[in-house]
């Protein structure tokens, strides 16, 4: 019998009907977004609010400056904190050291206002001082010879002239030995409003003429500076038709005379009707605004 042909070996061959076996994919690599270093920006923002706050103490009297500083520095401070940045140490020294000055702000405006009070009371009884000094014997003129000294003002006596024991408080005079009115030489202060040169003119005007602007009033005037200091000076003719000269000198200062009344002036007076009377005066006149 023979045998039947064994047929050629086939592959299985896929069913149609099947679904095709998915091939594997890579998978997509993972993509890393890099998140902002913001340490770097807060730790500056807890510097900045330290600092300030170091610098609200520190300069603590300087209103416009302290008070912004701490208050900028408290702000910081909760910035940082409230948005948990770094720097949280030193966000917190600033908040307290803002939050200090802006506490003790109040009593260091006490302690400088307390302080003020004693000194404007410490220079008031300076000057009460002064006005009892000018109102006992203390304020009486006196005289080494050489020069004159008062509570008011101090001068040097002309050669060949004397201190006039009349004097008395801030009105001297000197004189030659034996002299008159005539060589008497008269250093005064003066209080009320001096003015300007036409006031001090139109005041001894008023009471030359009294009234009557027939009758001779001042004759000459003059507006000049010596050793840095204004001077007026004003002459007239008594009665017997001598010259007879007055150096105002306008003066700020916070002494008294006898009677209490603010000093504004020093007048030198004396005839000055030749030349060598009138450089007398001016020499005393001199030392009145230098020494």
């Amino acid at each position: 019998m023979n045998e039947a042909p064994v047929p050629p070996y086939q592959p299985d061959q896929p069913d149609a009907t099947s679904a095709p076996t998915s091939v594997p994919q890579p998978a997509a690599p993972t993509v890393v977004t890099p998140v902002p270093n913001t340490s770097q920006g807060s730790s500056t923002l807890s510097t900045w609010s330290l600092i300030l706050g170091i610098a609200s103490l520190v300069l603590g009297l300087i209103i416009f400056i302290s008070v912004p500083a701490a208050i900028v520095a408290i702000i910081l401070g909760i910035v940082v904190l409230t948005k948990h940045r770094p720097g949280k140490g030193k966000a917190l020294a600033g908040i307290i050291t803002g939050g200090t000055m802006l506490l003790v702000l109040p009593f260091l405006f006490a302690v400088v206002i307390v302080a003020y009070n004693g000194i404007n009371e410490r220079a008031q009884v300076v000057a009460t001082e002064q006005q009892h000094m000018l109102n006992n014997s203390d304020a009486t003129p006196t005289s080494d010879g050489h020069s004159v000294s008062t509570a008011c003002f101090t001068y040097t006596i002309p050669e060949g002239y004397e201190f006039d024991d009349a004097s008395k408080n801030c009105t001297t005079s000197v004189n030659i030995p034996n002299g008159d009115t005539l060589t008497r030489i008269v250093v005064k202060a003066n209080t009320g409003d001096i003015g300007s040169l036409q006031d001090v003119v139109a005041s001894y005007n008023k009471t030359l003429q009294a009234g009557d602007v027939t009758k001779p009033g001042v004759i000459d005037q003059e507006e000049f500076s010596t050793h840095g200091t204004r001077v007026y000076y004003v002459s007239y003719k008594d009665a017997n038709g001598l010259l007879f000269g007055n150096y105002i000198i306008p003066t700020q200062t916070t002494l008294n005379d006898e009677n209490g009344k603010p000093i504004t002036a020093y007048t030198v007076a004396g005839y000055t009707y030749n030349a060598e009377l009138k450089a007398i005066v001016r020499g005393v006149l001199d030392s009145v605004i230098t020494e």
